[in-house]
């Protein structure tokens, strides 16, 4: 078990290390490709791009480009896990993509009023969105996000093997909990460090922030995976935590590599 628990914590740090980093790379070439499409040049970087100045119709458009594309991303990678039933390392990366791309989402309008620099408070502010609005779109969106994460505990539980159909529950929980931290806690805590240190030096004090505390709800996947007894776990033994970890090292150094090359920029 202790083999197994360890390596699926190696591949779920590697996965969701490289899930968070696409993500960010997805969000800001959205930007950056609808500055294009409204004609101008921007520089595209790794966790931001530079736009020449643009009418405020424009800068809406590149500013919603972005969680548009995080909120296209999350709604179709988490359809196709629900519908999946894979426990390899792909399906992981994939549900790893899915809750990021709402993550990022929903994190945005969540701090649209107190964020003004940021996508949708640059929106709000330019299109004159009342207070009121925005904190109460704000206040629906992290209410959104605990439900949606919490609903997907199931799909994680996947790639927890089942106790044994003797267990009782207090047993099955002891035996859920070690995989679940491998899976879920391990990869926050060192996953952060690890954004942290590809992306440095960080463009603003949010981007410091961001990579630890934007995560810090799949907690309430963790939270409703052990207390829900009737998620036992995969009843076959998923593949995670037998597969190899060398594709999923390999998929987030060639992720970071790229990360770390736009950093300097890319005028597009």
């Amino acid at each position: 078990m202790q083999n197994d628990v360890r390596r699926l914590a190696l591949v779920a740090v590697c996965e969701y290390t490289a899930a968070f980093l696409l993500t960010v790379l997805l969000h800001e070439t959205a930007h950056a490709l609808m500055a294009l499409a409204v004609g101008t040049h921007p520089v595209l970087h790794s966790s931001y791009v530079d736009n020449p100045p643009v009418t405020a119709e424009r800068q809406v458009l590149i500013a919603l480009a972005g969680p548009g594309f995080s909120l296209a991303q999350g709604l179709a990678l988490l359809a196709g896990a629900r519908r999946g039933r894979g426990t390899g390392p792909g399906a992981l990366f994939g549900l790893f993509l899915g809750v990021f791309g709402l993550i990022n989402f929903l994190g945005y309008v969540m701090t649209g009023p107190f964020v003004p620099y940021g996508d949708i408070g640059q929106a709000e502010k330019t299109l004159n969105v009342p207070v009121a609005a925005a904190i109460g779109a704000a206040i629906a969106a992290a209410i959104a996000l605990t439900i949606i994460v919490q609903r997907t505990a199931p799909l994680f539980m996947r790639f927890v093997p089942a106790a044994g159909p003797e267990a009782v529950p207090a047993a099955a929980k002891a035996h859920k909990r070690p995989y679940l931290r491998a899976l879920l806690l391990w990869p926050w805590l060192l996953g952060s460090v690890l954004v942290t240190a590809v992306a440095w030096p960080l463009p603003t004090l949010i981007s410091l922030v961001y990579p630890p505390m934007s995560s810090m709800v799949l907690g309430a996947a963790f939270g409703a995976a052990v207390g829900r007894p009737e998620l036992l776990g995969a009843p076959a033994v998923p593949g995670v935590p037998r597969a190899s970890p060398w594709g999923p090292i390999l998929m987030l150094g060639a992720v970071a590599a790229v990360f770390r090359l736009l950093s300097a920029g890319v005028r597009l």
